[in-house]
C-alpha cells in the first residue's frame, strides 16, 4: 500500500494548515494561540502514524457463548489507545464452511465482538482484521482466522432432509429422516430458540411419508434457530443445525369464496384471520379445459380479481385459485387451492332460470286466462257438450230408422181443406163461338 505522509485519520493535512493559519495570522492576532491549540495535536498523531510501520492483527479469538449455533465471537484487537484515539477503526469478519472454497463477506464491526449464527455441524472457519479509515482504508492487518470443526461423530448419522413449514401465523411442524448411517436404535430430539428463549419439543409424529417430524404450537415473528440432537447407545450421532425466517417457511391458508361470473371476471376473497389487503401477495389461477384436458397457470399480483380471456366460454372449464407472500417478504411455499368454480354452470345457471322464467310466465298467463273465462261465462258456452238428436227425436229413430224424409212428412198434417174432389167440367160452344 503506498504511503500517504502528512495525513492524519480524519482526512487534515498539517503543512496545508500550517499555511493556512499563517496566512490568517496576519489579519487576527489570535490565530497563532489557535493554531499551537489546534494543530499540534494533528501533528503529533501525524508523527505517531507515521511511525506504525505494522498493524497488529487481532489476537485471543474466542468463543463467549454458544447457543443452538448461535456463537458469540470476541478478540482482543492488539491497538494502542493513542491510535484508537486518532483514528477512526473497524473490524471486517468473513467466514467459509468446511465444504465451501469460498470466504463470504460478514460485516464491518465497530467493536472486537461479532454473534452470528452459523451450520456448525458443516464446520466453519471464522477470519477477522483490523482496519484503520479516513476518507479511504489508511491500513489494514493481516488476517487472524479461528477454526470450530464439526462436532464429533459421522456426518452421515446427523438428520437430513430436515424442513419445517408455520401454518397460519402460530403452528410450526417440522420433519426430518434418519442420517444413512445412524443406528436403528437412534432418536433425535429437537430443540428450537426464539426471542433468546430455547425450548425443547415435546410433540412428535410420523408422517406418511415414515420421516420423523415435531409439532410446535406457538411461533412467533423472529427468526427460529433449531438443532436436532440424536443419540444412540453404539455411536455418537452428530446434531444438525440451521436457522431460518418463519415468513420464508410459512404456508398461507388457501383464498375463500372464489366465483366466476357472467362476463369470466374471477374473484376471490382474503382467507379470514389475515389482513385484507393484497398488495404484498402474489396468487396463481388454475384454469383446466376439462373438455380438452389441458390447463394454464396465470400469475396475478397485489389484486384478487382477474378477467379471463382467450377463453371459449362454451367449453367446460374449472378455475381455482392458491396464494403466497411474495412482495413485502417472500414465502417459499403456495398455499393449498381454493374451492373450485366452473364456466359450464353459469351457462347452465342462467338457462334454467330462463326455463324456470318461462314456465312460470306461461303458468300465471294460464290463470288469468281462466279467470277471465269464469268471469264472462266463456268456457260454459264453449265446452257445452252436443246434444245427442236420439234423445230428443225418438220417433225418427225408433219409428222411421232415421229416414228424416219421411218423418217430416208425416209430421206434416193435412186439413180438410187440402183434399182432392173431382170436378166436372162442361164445354160451351157458343163460347168458343
Amino acid at each position: 500500500m503506498p504511503e500517504r505522509k502528512g495525513t492524519v485519520c480524519f482526512g487534515f493535512d498539517s503543512n496545508e494548515w500550517a499555511v493556512f493559519l499563517l496566512k490568517i495570522s496576519t489579519m487576527f492576532p489570535l490565530v497563532p494561540c489557535f493554531a499551537i491549540s489546534f494543530v499540534l495535536p494533528i501533528v503529533l498523531s501525524d508523527g505517531r502514524l507515521a511511525n506504525l510501520t505494522e498493524l497488529h492483527p487481532p489476537a485471543d479469538i474466542t468463543i463467549a457463548s454458544r447457543h443452538l449455533g448461535e456463537l458469540t465471537v470476541t478478540w482482543n484487537d492488539s491497538i494502542s489507545q493513542d491510535i484508537k484515539k486518532w483514528c477512526v477503526i473497524r473490524y471486517p469478519i468473513e467466514f467459509k464452511y468446511y465444504d465451501s472454497d469460498d470466504w463470504q463477506e460478514d460485516s464491518r464491526r465497530l467493536y472486537p465482538k461479532h454473534v452470528e449464527v452459523f451450520e456448525l455441524h458443516r464446520g466453519v472457519s471464522i477470519r477477522v482484521k483490523n482496519m484503520l479509515l479516513d476518507k479511504t482504508i489508511i491500513k489494514e492487518s493481516n488476517w487472524t482466522i479461528m477454526d470450530i470443526p464439526p462436532p464429533p461423530g459421522d456426518r452421515e448419522t446427523l438428520a437430513s432432509n430436515f424442513s419445517c413449514i408455520i401454518y397460519n401465523h402460530s403452528s410450526m411442524n417440522c420433519t426430518w429422516r434418519k442420517g444413512s448411517k445412524a443406528p436403528t436404535d437412534t432418536e433425535y430430539v429437537m430443540y428450537y430458540r426464539q426471542d433468546k428463549i430455547t425450548r425443547r419439543c415435546i410433540h412428535y409424529f410420523m408422517d406418511a411419508n415414515g420421516a420423523q417430524g415435531c409439532h410446535v404450537d406457538h411461533i412467533g415473528n423472529e427468526n427460529i434457530l433449531i438443532c436436532v440432537n440424536g443419540s444412540s447407545n453404539s455411536t455418537i450421532v452428530q446434531p444438525y443445525y440451521t436457522q431460518f425466517d418463519p415468513f420464508e417457511c410459512e404456508i398461507y391458508n388457501p383464498p375463500v369464496n372464489l366465483e366466476v361470473s357472467q362476463n369470466l371476471t374471477v374473484k376471490w376473497d382474503m382467507p379470514a384471520g389475515y389482513n385484507n389487503d393484497p398488495y404484498c401477495f402474489a396468487f396463481e389461477l388454475k384454469v383446466t379445459d376439462l373438455d380438452g384436458d389441458s390447463t394454464k397457470l396465470l400469475r396475478i399480483d397485489h389484486v384478487t380479481e382477474y378477467v379471463l380471456v382467450n377463453i371459449n366460454p362454451t367449453k367446460r372449464h374449472s378455475v381455482k385459485v392458491r396464494m403466497k407472500l411474495a412482495h413485502c417478504d417472500e414465502t417459499k411455499f403456495w398455499s393449498d387451492w381454493s374451492n373450485e368454480d366452473f364456466i359450464e354452470n353459469l351457462h347452465s345457471f342462467n338457462a334454467y332460470w330462463m326455463l324456470l322464467m318461462l314456465a312460470i310466465i306461461t303458468a300465471m298467463t294460464g290463470l288469468l286466462l281462466l279467470f277471465a273465462f269464469r268471469r264472462c261465462k266463456v268456457l260454459e258456452t264453449v265446452c257445452e257438450p252436443i246434444p245427442d238428436p236420439q234423445k230428443k227425436f225418438k220417433a225418427l229413430f225408433e219409428e222411421y230408422n232415421g229416414d228424416f224424409q219421411n218423418w217430416i212428412n208425416c209430421q206434416i198434417p193435412i186439413s180438410k181443406a187440402d183434399e182432392c174432389h173431382p170436378i166436372a167440367i162442361e164445354e160451351n160452344p157458343q163460347a168458343e163461338a
